[in-house]
């Protein structure tokens, strides 16, 4: 080992003793996190044997190392007494490493040969790939149990009606069986629509989820008198409620809903609202059977002229093919099958959009952006400058797609040439197993053993669902309940982007561990403002992470491809869908009709103002936006951009070198909803309020277009 070598050539000088010793260490520490995380991702098996074997054998050689540097040290820096004492000690983990690296790459490249992108049948894929819904319920039966629990519970809820200003007394034995059977009811719907995410087409499945919605609705129902009462409550009464800690705990809880006083209803219109909210699901109950259950999608020849479906969760795969024709005939056959079906998705999101706009004037706000905003705490200008901020620098946008359609060497431009390579030879493909290895890397060099630690366990127990299969639900996400683990559900495709995909989910999945260890259940649930911060800022720094490790410039200029495509889509994109959304909202609002045709003006009209007059947009696309399922979250979106631009913040903390920022992110993920939004994101050090925060993303994207047209366009 070199640095072993400049210990003892070095060592009489303290401080490059300590260098070197210092380098040796961390080397040291590296190989045992790669040989542990190859452990945990392989199967029993010879190679993993081997590499269990190999690590065994490195740990007692630095024991020796450890007794060498001592006697080095002892014997007034000799080195022969240093060399002497770890003589041969190298020979056993060295044979052992090179057994295990041939073992391994002959598995590894039995492994990839076999990686199958698509499932016909779920119970093909290893076991090791789905996720296990046990953390939850044993089986159907518990479930069972559990919805008859909290039937039983009903009535005791409401026999607190009229009573909570008796004492604090009743207060705490109310609140105490509000949260306990609620707790219940987010395990009971967890667990079926995760049942459901895995096949949409499952009776069984469509079945339970509707009877978890349906008691969530009965449970809505018997807490509808909840805030309305306490609202009701002298503010002394409160006070004193306060000043009891069994209800101090509750004081961010109480604080909110004495916030939002003036928007809380009668107990008679509560309960109605309440009663609601099965009607409320159902446009997108019924967007979700419709994409994942009954569009037959096409199939169109892939690269080798196999036929290939073209299904929603594999459109970034065919997205990225080198094969322009490929790339086009599967855009046109997918976006093809969203105009064929464009009344019907208009009239589902319409349903949506109705039934948000009825329900802001229940709730008596001006609009629907106004309710949502209120929700977080958060003021509009923050939507405001966001979308501002981004408009006065489209400009770059329309220089980043004038410089791909240069180096694609394109006439024209589509939409489905916005997301291939700009580097064709560095197109990469990576197994999950590789993916996951990179990743655990990243987060063991980045965030620390903490972070890492909570990732190793959700491999080892199976919260990750990785391989699409038919019926499955084509998006990715994190969730669980506050009772279980936060599982993550993916549609592994062998790109770059999926191993980005992988961090970001994990991102929401260690936020959601954190926040669940470290507060009450009450507590606990952040909201989504916050949700994408933590995972925006993981995904930032893996990209910077990335790009140190490479000197390749072809790499390089992939990884910049790469960045400026994940800045369009978790940044740009999600203010061009708040722009899209927020139009469609107006025109409920105004009284005008949403239809295929409103909506798709609506869309065709922003494509143009955000990419400019180089892209040619195909009629088929004007119907994209029913790709988009965010869009039954209302007014989610844009908090993927204010969080993407909060991450970068954050990430550019780390960047910078701060000492502080590891233990600020990780104590801000700790958080959860225990305050609101705004000073959640201000405890990692960043101010929402700041214009600039939005602007640095944008000088951001300025400075990596560039690098890349530097790097591409050569004189």
């Amino acid at each position: 080992m070199q640095e072993w070598k400049n210990v003892l050539l070095r060592g009489s000088d303290t401080k490059q003793r300590e260098k070197y010793w210092g380098k040796f260490q961390k080397e040291e520490a590296k190989i045992q996190t790669t040989a542990e995380s190859l452990i945990n991702v392989m199967p029993a098996s010879e190679a993993r044997s081997m590499v269990e074997e190999f690590l065994k054998s490195h740990r007692e050689m630095g024991v020796a190392y450890r007794a060498g540097f001592k006697a080095f040290v002892d014997a007034g820096f000799d080195a022969a007494a240093g060399d002497k004492a770890v003589k041969g000690i190298d020979r056993a983990p060295t044979t052992l490493l090179e057994k295990a690296a041939a073992t391994i790459a002959l598995a590894g490249t039995a492994f990839a040969a076999e990686e199958k992108l698509f499932y016909e049948n779920r119970e093909d894929i290893p076991e090791q790939y789905r996720w296990d819904l046990s953390h939850i319920f044993a089986d159907v039966d518990a479930w069972e149990a559990a919805s008859a629990s909290v039937e039983a519970k009903l009535p005791e809820l409401e026999a607190f009606r009229g009573r909570l200003g008796e004492s604090a007394d009743v207060m705490v034995e109310a609140t105490k069986l509000l949260y306990g059977t609620v707790r219940t009811i987010e395990d009971i719907y967890v667990y079926a629509s995760h049942w459901q995410s895995t096949d949409t087409r499952s009776a069984d499945a469509n079945t339970y989820v509707g009877r978890a919605q349906a008691l969530y609705a009965k449970f809505g129902q018997a807490i509808a008198f909840f805030e309305p009462e306490i609202v009701q409550l002298p503010e002394a009464t409160i006070s004193g409620y306060l000043e009891d800690p069994r209800l101090k705990t509750y004081d961010h809880v109480l604080d909110n809903i004495l916030r939002t006083k003036a928007h809380t209803r009668s107990q008679e219109v509560e309960e109605l609202l309440a009663g609601s909210a099965l009607l409320q699901s159902s446009p997108g109950q019924t967007y979700g059977f419709l994409t994942n259950a009954d569009i037959e999608w096409p199939t169109v020849k892939d690269e080798t002229g196999e036929d290939k479906k073209v299904i929603p969760g594999l459109y970034y795969t065919f997205m990225s093919s080198q094969d322009r024709r490929v790339r086009k005939d599967a855009a046109l056959a997918l976006f093809g099958t969203y105009d064929k079906y464009g009344n019907t998705f208009s009239g589902t999101y319409n349903g949506l959009v109705q039934k948000d706009v009825w329900m802001a004037k229940n709730r008596h706000y001006p609009s629907t952006l106004e309710m949502v905003l209120d929700r977080d705490n958060i003021p509009r200008s923050v939507v405001e400058t966001l979308v501002g901020a981004v408009h006065d620098n489209l400009d770059a946008v329309h220089q980043y797609i004038d410089l791909r359609k240069k180096v694609l060497g394109l006439d024209d431009f589509h939409i489905y040439d916005l997301y291939v390579s700009t580097v064709p030879a560095a197109k990469s493909t990576y197994t999950f197993d590789e993916g996951w290895a990179m990743a655990m890397e990243f987060w063991k060099e980045t965030f620390g053993e903490e972070y890492a630690a909570v990732a190793e366990r959700g491999r080892k127990e199976r919260w990750i669902d990785v391989y699409p299969n038919e019926g499955k639900d084509g998006i990715a996400y994190s969730g669980g309940s506050y009772n279980s683990v936060p599982f993550l559900f993916l549609n592994w495709g062998g790109t770059l982007e999926d191993v980005s995909t992988l961090v970001h989910e994990m991102g929401h999945s260690i936020h959601s561990y954190l926040a669940n260890q470290n507060q009450p259940y009450h507590d606990a649930d952040y909201s989504l403002f916050v949700a994408e911060v933590g995972s925006v800022a993981s995904e930032s720094l893996f990209f910077e992470w990335m790009l140190e490790r490479t000197t390749d410039p072809t790499e390089r200029l992939a990884l910049l491809n790469h960045r400026m495509n994940s800045i369009i889509g978790t940044f740009l994109r999600q203010i061009f869908f708040h722009e899209f959304e927020h139009a469609a909202h107006v025109m409920a609002e105004e009284g005008r009709p949403l239809t295929k045709e409103s909506l798709g003006k609506a869309w065709g009209d922003l494509w143009l103002a955000y990419y400019g007059d180089a892209v040619t947009l195909d009629d088929e696309f004007k119907g994209g936006w029913a790709r988009i399922p965010h869009f039954y979250r209302t007014y989610y979106v844009w908090k993927y951009a204010t969080s993407f631009a909060a991450g970068e913040a954050i990430a550019g903390r780390f960047r910078a070198g701060d000492e502080t920022a590891v233990q600020d992110y990780l104590e801000t993920l700790k958080l959860g909803g225990s305050v609101y939004p705004m000073e959640a994101v201000m405890r990692a050090g960043v101010d929402m309020n700041d214009p600039d925060v939005i602007r640095a993303v944008m000088d951001r994207f300025r400075s990596i277009v560039a690098e890349m047209e530097e790097m591409l366009v050569k004189e």
